[in-house]
């Protein structure tokens, strides 16, 4: 398994007092009439009310409060260190250290299918730059691009187009049949739909703080080209785009002596076969392994559960609030059967148990027109493979 990145708390202010050095304008007046008094002064007034010790208080004590608490223990020593930095220059200073450089924002690449409307008939052209788009998604609408001509053969019933997400992002990472809306009709096609393997190329936004943290603590351990975790961690994120904790490796020889297969889970979607060849290519053919490694790229299993909900909305929802709510829901849970990555949802993973009781418990802050909610399943318990929805039901518990 992908370790998973665990913050400590770290106390500065601890650290920096422990040090001798005073956070408090109390602590400096003291340091300061400690100082006066050894070298043989006498302060005969020090009342707070002093003009001596107001005039102290205005010009060391006061600075150097702030020079300690906002620039020494808020800003310095957290950006010495790669756990605490939260600076994007420190962060980044620190993965130059190790060759790294943060990741860009990309647009999502793949294939979607185009329909024929009927069973047989002439050739079809499907014209570079027709839109294909999703419905609302929590308030958005997703739209990928064809990105050339492509001809529908006589008589075949479907073809696969290359298009391009219409800007940049992981969210344009979906799942299976969301792109299905063609705006603008096209002469003779009847349905379009991404398939679940539709990904050549991830979309990806540009990379987080904690994320290029984590890839640059990754790269601690990747001091050398050997058959190891760490350094086929760092290549296949740089390579494809990848978050650190998604990679997750099988050892023990699963092919032979020095072999060793990386399941790779994407957010959002499934890889497309042309990624994981491209990514086998780029590990072994392309020179990018350790002397006598073996390591073969495949795509986390997947097994297909079937999930039912019964939603109790509360009765004082209109009719059309309710539709809102139930189709809201839908693409909530969808989110945490990495279909979508419009909400905060607790995903499915290998190796955990999925929770229904916490997925309620995150559908009940999201949406606050629920008044309960009845699983129809038991908690789902993975172990080298990662959950999808075959079947999702969502009933209205008010109309049952």
């Amino acid at each position: 398994m992908a370790d998973k990145i665990d913050v400590p708390t770290i106390d500065f202010a601890k650290i920096v007092e422990a040090a001798g050095i005073p956070t408090t304008e109390e602590g400096w007046k003291a340091l300061f009439k400690q100082d006066v008094e050894a070298e043989g002064s006498i302060i005969a007034n020090d009342s707070p009310y002093s003009p001596f010790w107001r005039l102290i208080t205005a010009i060391i004590a006061k600075p150097a409060t702030w020079i300690v608490n906002k620039v020494l223990i808020g800003v310095i020593l957290p950006n010495l260190f790669l756990l605490t930095a939260n600076d994007d220059g420190f962060i980044e200073a620190k993965a130059w250290e190790h060759d790294l450089t943060r990741k860009t924002d990309s647009k999502a690449k793949g294939k979607v299918r185009f329909n024929r409307a009927a069973s047989s008939g002439p050739s079809l052209l499907i014209p570079a730059a027709t839109v294909i788009q999703t419905d609302a998604i929590n308030g958005t609408v997703y739209r990928v691009l064809t990105v050339d001509d492509v001809i529908l053969p006589q008589n075949s019933l479907s073809v696969l187009v290359p298009v391009i997400a219409e800007n940049a992002g992981a969210a344009y990472n979906l799942g299976a049949g969301y792109l299905h809306i063609l705006p603008t009709a096209v002469t003779g096609i009847g349905s379009v739909t991404n398939e679940a393997e539709w990904l050549d190329e991830l979309g990806s936004d540009r990379e987080t703080n904690d994320d290029l943290k984590l890839r640059t603590r990754n790269a601690f351990t990747a001091a050398a080209p050997w058959h190891i975790d760490a350094v086929y961690r760092a290549i296949l994120t740089e390579r494809a785009g990848l978050d650190t904790d998604n990679i997750y490796f099988e050892h023990d020889a699963p092919r032979g002596p020095g072999t060793a297969n990386a399941y790779i889970l994407l957010d959002t979607g499934e890889p497309s076969a042309a990624m994981l060849t491209d990514l086998n290519q780029y590990v072994m053919e392309k020179g990018y392994h350790g002397h006598g490694d073996d390591l073969l790229v495949l795509a986390m299993p997947g097994v297909d559960v079937t999930v039912g909900v019964t939603v109790y909305p509360y009765s004082y929802l209109l009719e059309a609030e309710v539709v809102t709510l139930l189709a809201d829901i839908e693409n909530f849970i969808r989110c945490a059967f990495r279909e979508n990555t419009d909400y905060t949802a607790t995903r499915t993973e290998p190796f955990i148990r999925f929770s229904f009781s916490k997925l309620g418990q995150e559908l009940h802050r999201q949406f606050a027109g629920i008044e309960s909610l009845n699983w129809h399943q038991i908690d789902i318990t993975s172990a080298n493979n990662v959950p999808r929805l075959s079947t999702l039901t969502i009933e209205n518990g008010n109309e049952l």
